[in-house]
């Protein structure tokens, strides 16, 4: 068993299945997750109907299905003392799950994640990070990564100054204590957005990386498979790639794997996908099977919640 602490985002998942003119409506880019700030909330959810509210954020997410391996998990955040922000931290507890990140009275909320899903299953995101922007380095010690065998974070925290600080503190000491450390891609725009830096910081901090293939290729500089496998060849990180219907890629140095994926055809909500596919590869990963092996449970994750509502593989 290994212990892994999550390093992200706490947000607060609202969840409606619209129609694309929705999307367009609201000037949102299909597929992608757009910071909104907290006056444009109202106006999105206006547009639903019934939704489904959750505790969420990528990491998060991922943690939510790790805690059912055979491993333990836990969550750093940051939260603000209010309903959302209690009743996200009720979520962990009822899972079994620590809290170790911060719980603050703020002026900014709880952040939120509105989460649109179009007929075809694709997710558009429309987040207001809120209290999440605030999570400082400062707050960071080392008592909080005591017996941890690895660290999960998301590129998401380098859009704001303080998170970015605060993940390349957890970095830091990780490599001072000899953590391993992964860090999940997140988003083309943000990728784009922080290329030079977050590839610096992979090259310092970080043991494994996930991507999706619009991920990797932003952060290649390729448009085709070809050259991201050349690239992530020569990279000398250990790289895992999903690639939707494709299946997904492991690479490292002279080592690729690709482990394919069966058709599914009840897709429903492509919602947490990644995240749970990071959580069924780190399962098998972190219990030293092999890549192809760990890849095969990545998807399995993946298909299952593709199939459903929501963020979170449901069990009866």
């Amino acid at each position: 068993m290994k212990k892994i602490l999550g390093v992200g985002t706490a947000l607060v998942d609202v969840i409606c299945q619209v129609q694309d003119n929705v999307i367009n409506d609201l000037k949102l880019t299909k597929g992608s997750m757009t910071l909104i700030e907290e006056s444009q909330i109202q106006e999105i959810r206006s547009n639903f109907a019934n939704p489904l509210i959750t505790s969420g954020g990528s990491v998060c997410n991922t943690i939510h299905e790790l805690n059912y391996s055979s491993h333990e998990a836990s969550f750093y955040g940051k939260v603000n003392d209010d309903e959302y922000g209690n009743a996200f931290i009720q979520d962990l507890k009822k899972a079994k799950i620590p809290f170790k990140g911060s719980l603050k009275v703020n002026e900014l909320p709880t952040g939120c994640c509105n989460i649109l899903v179009s007929p075809d299953g694709e997710r558009t995101m429309a987040t207001h990070i809120g209290i999440g922007s605030q999570l400082q380095p400062e707050e960071v010690n080392e008592e909080i990564l005591n017996d941890i065998d690895h660290i999960y974070m998301e590129s998401y925290l380098w859009d704001h100054e303080l998170t970015k600080k605060t993940l390349q503190k957890i970095g830091n000491t990780a490599k001072s204590k000899g953590i391993e450390t992964s860090l999940s891609l997140s988003d083309p725009f943000c990728v784009d957005r922080h290329r030079e830096e977050l590839e610096n910081f992979i090259i310092e901090n970080i043991d494994l990386v996930f991507c999706n293939f619009d991920e990797a290729k932003m952060f290649s500089q390729s448009d085709i498979m070809a050259d991201v496998s050349l690239f992530f060849q020569n990279f000398d990180k250990k790289i895992v790639m999903t690639s939707g219907a494709d299946g997904a890629y492991f690479f490292h140095k002279d080592e690729v794997s690709h482990q394919p994926v069966d058709n599914v055809t009840n897709v429903i909500d492509t919602t947490g996908a990644g995240d749970n596919f990071a959580a069924g590869f780190l399962d098998f990963y972190l219990q030293g099977k092999s890549a192809k092996e760990s890849l095969e449970n990545g998807n399995t994750k993946a298909v299952q919640v593709i199939q459903q509502l929501g963020p979170r593989i449901q069990r009866v």
